[in-house]
């Protein structure tokens, strides 16, 4: 008598959790689409942020590009590039970096970071640090911190940050660069 309570324990314990498999399951699957479309709005957000002009049209030159071109009418006036580095102090930082057709800057908005909270904030999409990038580009500009002979200050407590950032944008640029219309 015993061993058959068991065995109904144990098989009622199964379907129990069969159930609960199926409904999570099925709970996954009916808002996969949701989420989907979420991220989607939130990266056209972040992308919009990043170009700072409602006015212009991003347009992607072909389904492999990561990059975007920026249309006013029928001129292109820039591109949006996604940047990325590993060395921020808790790993990857991604953002957008949008420049006008000579390759100089016209904002730049962070995507993802995983920087400390409260210090690591120096680098949020709005925040007031990111303005010193604007107008900036690789002929009149270096891309490192003052202290080691560049043109951007850094923020006290967020120094590896801070570094991370600047170099990255700087980096963007010089990997960009073939892109950019420049005189000589």
């Amino acid at each position: 008598m015993g061993s058959e309570m068991c065995i109904r324990d144990s098989l009622m314990l199964v379907c129990a959790a069969a159930i609960a498999a199926l409904i999570i399951g099925g709970l996954a699957e009916s808002t996969q689409q949701r989420i989907a479309q979420n991220q989607a709005d939130y990266d056209l957000k972040q992308l919009q942020r990043a170009i700072n002009n409602p006015s212009m049209t991003l347009i992607k030159p072909n389904s492999d590009s990561t990059h975007f071109e920026l249309w006013s009418g029928n001129h292109r006036q820039g591109f949006l590039l996604p940047i990325e580095t590993t060395q921020g102090y808790n790993g990857i930082i991604r953002a957008w970096l949008a420049v006008d057709q000579a390759g100089t800057i016209t904002a730049v908005s962070t995507h993802r970071h995983q920087e400390t909270p409260g210090i690591g904030d120096i680098i949020n999409a709005d925040a007031p640090w990111l303005d010193q990038f604007f107008d900036r580009n690789l002929q009149q500009h270096q891309f490192r911190l003052k202290r080691q002979g560049g043109d951007f200050d850094h923020v006290t407590g967020a120094t590896i940050t801070s570094r991370a950032y600047i170099e990255m944008v700087g980096q963007g640029l010089k990997d960009n660069a073939h892109r950019f219309v420049t005189e000589d």
